[in-house]
């Protein structure tokens, strides 16, 4: 009988043995994946540091850029305070109530304390349905001031990642690995 119960006390001790080890090694995925998943907000932090510190803002000819930006014109100020150029960068404008969106490309913004004002665009659009106070009399339509814009920034790192600032001052990853624009030809 004596036998017996020592066998017995031998089995539950190497059940709990067995237990407490399986306990460890899902403590031990834990912390693993617990690692892991600082490593990667780490790692997105590292990303986003400099994209952080690039961003635009639309600008009034009635503001500081009165000289630059003549009347009627629409323009941004683009600050990049970050260590390295940023390239490929499209400053997006919105008009949402005259269904007007309009783009100004800009090869490269260099790094700087004052930001860069860029005025005019490349390409523009009105589509969809505009309000009908934005309707002049003769069928035209009126667009905000510059300064009322909504502007989006989208540009792409020194590392080839993609970003984009939305209207609201959201930043978004878009892409990694982008291939830079070639550079434009110029004719005589």
């Amino acid at each position: 009988m004596g036998l017996l119960v020592a066998a017995m006390l031998a089995v539950l001790v190497a059940g709990a043995g067995v237990y407490v080890g399986w306990m460890a090694l899902q403590a031990a995925r834990q912390g693993v994946v617990a690692a892991a998943g600082l490593v990667a907000a780490y790692r997105l932090a590292e990303e986003r540091k400099d994209a952080e510190r690039v961003c635009a803002w639309a600008v009034s000819e009635r503001e500081t850029f009165e000289k630059i930006i003549t009347r009627g014109v629409v323009g941004a100020a683009v600050r990049n305070a970050g260590q390295a150029p940023v390239y490929d960068v499209e400053i997006v404008f919105r008009d949402p109530p005259a269904a007007w969106t309009a783009v100004r490309k800009v090869r490269i913004v260099p790094p700087g304390e004052q930001p860069e004002v860029y005025a005019g665009f490349d390409q523009e659009e009105t589509s969809g349905p505009v309000e009908r106070d934005r309707i002049n009399e003769d069928g035209t339509i009126r667009l905000a001031p510059s300064a009322d814009m909504h502007v989006e920034l989208r540009f792409t790192d020194a590392a080839g990642r993609r970003w984009q600032r939305d209207d609201k001052g959201q930043l978004n990853l878009l892409g990694e690995n982008v291939a830079r624009a070639p550079a434009p030809v110029e004719t005589a």
